[in-house]
């Protein structure tokens, strides 16, 4: 039961993980060695399931947090967060690119820089877990 309580620390460094494994290495990668096209597909086929991951990790975090370490406030509220955001990441896809397609690229700029921006403070959120945890 004990070690039930570090879960959230253990999902705050996966999605930490994640998202600088995902945004560092695999899209600037895809990026390089696809054509155009085949890289739109793929980045929009893996950027959903990207969100979704996230969301639910940070879901699952917070629902340990709930019931194990009921005293973490800071990391309730910031997992909370971190599900909030991926969610709005999500139901942004769709908009970003049906501008992408129809070559609407301010709003294609707005989106995508929204979500880059919530996923940049899903980062800052999860690895401040760390640092603001009570042991």
């Amino acid at each position: 039961m004990q070690t039930l309580k570090f879960i959230p620390l253990l999902l705050s460094g996966f999605i930490s993980g994640i998202i600088l494994y995902q945004s560092l290495m695999i899209a600037p990668s895809i990026n390089k060695l696809l054509n155009n096209q085949d890289a739109s597909l793929y980045l929009r086929y893996i950027w959903s399931k990207f969100f979704i991951i996230i969301g639910t990790l940070s879901l699952l975090s917070f629902t340990c947090i709930l019931f194990f370490n009921s005293n973490q406030n800071t990391a309730k509220i910031l997992s909370v967060l971190s599900a909030f955001f991926m969610i709005i990441c999500y139901i942004a896809i769709p908009y970003m690119n049906q501008a992408k397609d129809s070559l609407n690229e301010s709003t294609f700029k707005i989106l995508h820089s929204g979500s880059i921006i919530f996923t940049i403070i899903t980062l800052i959120m999860n690895l401040s877990i760390f640092f603001s945890w009570k042991y």
